[in-house]
């Protein structure tokens, strides 16, 4: 997986991750400090102790259990929440982590990208396509398995990291799916966030207008009451 990085500011500036304080390039904004990013919520929340945390080997982080919550909350006796259960000003210091995708043919679009992350990648991915900093070759067996998370009714959390060397962060991103009724495209909402790379020295800089690779750390099903899928839906990621 390739993505394009080319920050505004070439320098460091201090990103949050769950436990940590790291260095990465881009700006410096209070969103990305861990005292801020681990004490964000929404104005409603399923109770945290109600809300699974631990997800086979993956513990979410903050941010990605506190969106859960919410997102758990507000589908209230559904299966998935619809479009208009999601409200963005009752995400509060949860939105700018905030990633929310709706399909457009076979994009799978940006429709929100939370300041946050604008800050720590330096690109505004609103309006783009997730799916077009994919290497084609995985392009397909991604958008299948994006639109299999409606149909199984499950989320889906993805680890990612910044560099091949066993050094850096993993960028974690969750997904899970919105309901929005018969003709209408289906939409996508999750969190991204930084965590520390198993056995992470340092961290390595954005080089910018260089593309970074993001190597597959760990991908998996969330179980959002329905059961998981078979985990065959993984293959060719």
């Amino acid at each position: 997986m390739t993505c394009a990085a080319d920050p505004p500011f070439r320098g460091y500036a201090s990103v949050s991750t769950d436990n940590s304080q790291r260095l990465i390039s881009g700006w410096v904004y209070e969103a990305m400090q861990p005292e801020v990013a681990n004490a964000a919520a929404a104005a409603v929340s399923a109770p945290l102790d109600q809300v699974p945390r631990q997800h086979g080997p993956v513990k979410l982080t903050h941010v990605a259990h506190a969106f859960l919550a919410y997102w758990w909350h507000v589908r209230g006796d559904k299966i998935m929440p619809d479009a208009t259960d999601i409200v963005i000003p009752q995400l509060r210091t949860l939105a700018p982590y905030v990633r929310y995708m709706h399909w457009d043919g076979d994009k799978l679009i940006h429709r929100l990208w939370g300041s946050a992350l604008t800050e720590g990648i330096g690109l505004d991915l609103t309006g783009h396509d997730a799916l077009a900093y994919i290497p084609e070759e995985r392009r397909d067996a991604n958008r299948n398995l994006f639109r299999s998370l409606h149909t199984h009714q499950c989320g889906l959390v993805v680890l990612v990291r910044n560099d091949s060397r066993s050094e850096g962060l993993m960028a974690e991103l969750t997904f899970l799916p919105v309901a929005t009724g018969p003709g209408k495209p289906q939409r996508l909402i999750g969190t991204m966030q930084w965590r520390r790379a198993e056995g992470a020295s340092i961290v390595l800089p954005i080089e910018s207008g260089k593309p970074q690779e993001l190597n597959l750390e760990a991908i998996l099903f969330l179980d959002l009451g329905a059961g998981l899928p078979d985990q065959d839906l993984l293959a060719g990621l």
